[in-house]
């Protein structure tokens, strides 16, 4: 009995692991809207983002010290993993960082490029790597190759989408996801689309 019960608490433990990352990741791959939204109101998606970046960093030192911001505070707190507790959760602030150094750093269409390499490979690779497990990959710290192949996969096809031959999809894919191995924690989220970018003005 207490085998069965410990069964089913360690699948109700895997599930909520799973639904942390797969909201993560949902808001992370839906930062691959902002590119559009630049094109048209580039001065209005800056600010946003700005406005946005500080608003959240407020309430994770208001949430540190155990003061709530309504919405805010409860969607950080569900996101959250286990070694974020007690501290500043960096994902978000990273993730708007990195795009901002993308439309800073580079024309359009890289920027563009780089940032899909932050919104879907990172994003991607997570998933993948916790759905379907297996082998990790040495000195990643937990990474798998089944993460490397969907992010490699998933860009490849997103690179071709967006308008790249398949010989320049499969090798700016090809790059972006062997930058998104290294085990940089958040701030893989600052440089997968500055590497990816430099990488991609070589075309």
């Amino acid at each position: 009995m207490d085998k069965l019960n410990n069964l089913f608490a360690n699948f109700f433990s895997i599930s909520i692991t799973l639904k942390k990352e797969l909201f993560r990741k949902t808001i992370h791959i839906s930062s691959a809207f902002i590119p559009f939204f630049y094109f048209y109101q580039r001065f209005w998606v800056i600010t946003g983002l700005l406005l946005i970046t500080l608003i959240y960093f407020a309430s994770e030192l208001l949430r540190i010290k155990k003061i709530s911001l309504p919405l805010i505070s409860q969607i950080t707190e569900f996101a959250a993993r286990t070694r974020d507790e007690g501290k500043v959760i960096l994902g978000p602030i990273t993730l708007v960082v990195g795009i901002f150094l993308a439309f800073t750093l580079f024309d359009y269409r890289t920027a563009v490029i780089a940032i899909f390499a932050l919104s879907f490979g990172d994003g991607v690779a997570s998933l993948f790597g916790k759905l379907l497990g297996g082998p990790k990959i040495p000195l990643t710290f937990g990474k798998t190759f089944s993460g490397s192949f969907g992010c490699f996969f998933v860009l490849f096809l997103v690179y071709i989408a967006s308008g790249l031959n398949i010989g320049e999809a499969f090798t700016v894919a090809l790059f972006a996801t062997f930058i998104e191995v290294f085990p940089t924690g958040d701030f893989d989220n600052l440089l997968i689309p500055v590497f990816t970018g430099i990488f991609m003005q070589q075309f």
